[in-house]
Order: C-alpha cells, then structure tokens, then sequence
C-alpha cells in the first residue's frame, strides 16, 4: 500500500494511542532503561508545532492540534523526529520523508493556513513610515506591473530593524511587512519599491490555482522579478549596503 492511500485508510488518533505510539517508539530506539513516562497531548498552536522535553524523568509531549486527524504512521514518524532530536541521535530519513509527505500535502497547507489566519495575529506598525508611506507605493505598483489585480493586501512597517529578513508575505494574514531598515533618507526609493514589488509578486502567485506558481522563488518567478525596471540597481545597492 502507497503512503498516499495509508493517509486516506487511516484517520486520526487519540492522545492516548499518540502516548501510547511515543512509549513504544521510544522502546525501540532504546532511549531509556526503564519504560518510560510520557504526558502527551495535542496543543492549540498557531501553525504545525510540536513541542518535547525531559523533566523529572517525564517526557513532556505537545503536538499541534491538527495532527489529531493523523494516521498512526504519521504519529511514529513523528515520534522518532522528536525523540532523535531530543536525544541527539541521526533522524531516520524515511521518518522525515513520511512526515514531511504529509506536512506538505495540499489538504494539511490549507489546515495550517486557517489556524494562522484564525489563532495567529499579525504584529505590524502602520504602512505611513517617517520617510515613505508603503500604500502609496503599492498602489503605483499595483498600477503599473499587476493591473491593480493584488487586492485585499494588509501592509506595514516590521516592528524591529532587521537585515535578516527584508521583507515577507503572509499568505494566512494577506499582509505584507517591510523591514523598517528601509525607512531611512538613505535608502533610495527604487531599493523600497523593489522589496516591494517582490512581496507583491508572492502575493499575485499565492493566488494562483497553479500550485508551481505557490513554489516560493520557482523559475517563473524570477522571471517576473526580473521585470522590474530597476532590478539591476536595487539588487547592486543591497549589494553594497546589506
């Protein structure tokens, strides 16, 4: 039986029988020895979580409410990442192949999208910065490369000044966030314009009923990016700055 049709046979587990999955499999790896103690239960999280760690000879388990609905496989495979993990032993790759099998299937996407949307809230200052306001340019953007086809989009400044992170679309929240590095007289309004018109392009192919469009850079995508009429310039200035 392929693994797609165990998913479909399958469905769901108690916490109980979860606990009981973790027991067994840390049996089997020989982790401790004596049986040991698990406290397992499935936890409201934001997004797919899971949580595990060892105090006073008890193995505190949380996984993300979602994989209530799991089959068994799912949960041992599971159980084996976050055993190995927390012991410091090699994760077996079939384990991460089945979990992540199932973390990435269309239905579980969608599942993890609503939670956010739903249990998530997006922490961002307004899109009117000191030196550039972020709906202005979007709407020049919007006008200009999309149509004015991105709609609904929620914008702001992010909350810290991070060079790690330049700026991001979150497809639960519709939001897009720019790094407030950017909101400076230094920074020229091409280098503003084109994180943004990236995140808006992440928007546009979010939309999209093509799944190879969702892929986060595909090859298509870089293509579009490439369209912007000052590409060359704002990637040589972050360049030279970041």
């Amino acid at each position: 039986m392929n693994q797609l049709a165990l998913f479909e046979q399958n469905r769901g587990v108690s916490a109980l029988e979860a606990q009981d999955i973790f027991v067994r499999m840390a049996n089997q790896m020989r982790l401790c020895k004596t049986e040991p103690r698990i406290q397992l239960e499935f936890y409201r999280f934001v997004g797919i979580n899971h949580t595990i760690r060892f105090r006073n000879e008890v193995l505190f388990v949380r996984l993300s409410d979602l994989f209530a609905e799991a089959p068994p496989e799912v949960i041992k495979a599971l159980a084996s990442i976050l055993l190995s993990k927390l012991f410091r032993k090699r994760v077996p790759a079939p384990s991460i192949h089945l979990y992540r099998r199932y973390v990435n299937s269309i239905e579980m996407k969608e599942k993890s999208l609503i939670t956010r949307s739903e249990r998530g809230r997006k922490l961002l200052s307004k899109p009117q910065g000191r030196f550039y306001d972020l709906s202005n340019l979007f709407d020049a953007l919007n006008k200009e490369y999309f149509q004015g086809e991105v709609s609904e989009v929620e914008l702001g400044w992010s909350l810290r000044r991070s060079r790690r992170i330049l700026g991001h679309f979150d497809p639960s929240h519709r939001s897009i966030t720019v790094s407030k590095i950017f909101d400076a007289h230094q920074v020229p309004e091409m280098v503003v314009r084109y994180i943004l018109f990236h995140e808006m392009l992440h928007a546009k192919f979010a939309s999209s009923a093509n799944d190879n469009l969702k892929t986060r850079h595909s090859r298509q995508f870089r293509l579009e990016e490439k369209k912007f009429a000052e590409y060359e310039r704002a990637n040589a200035w972050l360049a030279r700055h970041l």
